[in-house]
C-alpha cells in the first residue's frame, strides 16, 4: 500500500471507534434504585407503618374496653352481694315471732286473740 492510502484508511478508521465507545457508554447499567422504585418503596413503607399503627391502636382500644368491662362486672358482683345481704336482713327483721317478742317485751303490749285479724298475702 502506498502511504497515502494507509493514511486515509487510518483517518477513516478512528472516527468509527469513537462512535462505538459512545454507544457502549450509553448502555451501561449503573445499578441502584430508580426514582420510581424509591417512590414505590416509600409508599409501601408508609402503608406498612399505617397498618401497624392501626393494628396496635385497635388492640389498645380492645384492651382498655376489656379492662373497663371487668371493672363493671366486679362492681356488679359486689352490688349483688350487698343486695342479697339486705334481702336476708329484711327477712330476718320481718319475722312474726320477732315482732311479737318486741311488742310484748319492749312495748308492753298484750296479745288479745279476739281482736286479731288474719290477712293473707299473695306470696
Amino acid at each position: 500500500m502506498s502511504p497515502l492510502v494507509e493514511k486515509k484508511v487510518q483517518q477513516n478508521y478512528v472516527p468509527h471507534r469513537e462512535k462505538e465507545t459512545k454507544k457502549v457508554r450509553e448502555r451501561v447499567f449503573k445499578g441502584g434504585i430508580t426514582k420510581g422504585e424509591k417512590v414505590i418503596y416509600a409508599m409501601a413503607l408508609i402503608a406498612v407503618v399505617w397498618v401497624t399503627y392501626a393494628i396496635v391502636s385497635n388492640y389498645a382500644t380492645m384492651y382498655s374496653l376489656n379492662h373497663e368491662m371487668q371493672q363493671v362486672e366486679s362492681q356488679l358482683n359486689n352490688q349483688e352481694n350487698v343486695n342479697s345481704g339486705l334481702t336476708l336482713q329484711v327477712k330476718e327483721l320481718s319475722d312474726p315471732e320477732r315482732i311479737l317478742d318486741i311488742a310484748q317485751n319492749e312495748l308492753g303490749m298484750k296479745l288479745n286473740d279476739e281482736s286479731v285479724k288474719v290477712i293473707h298475702s299473695n306470696e
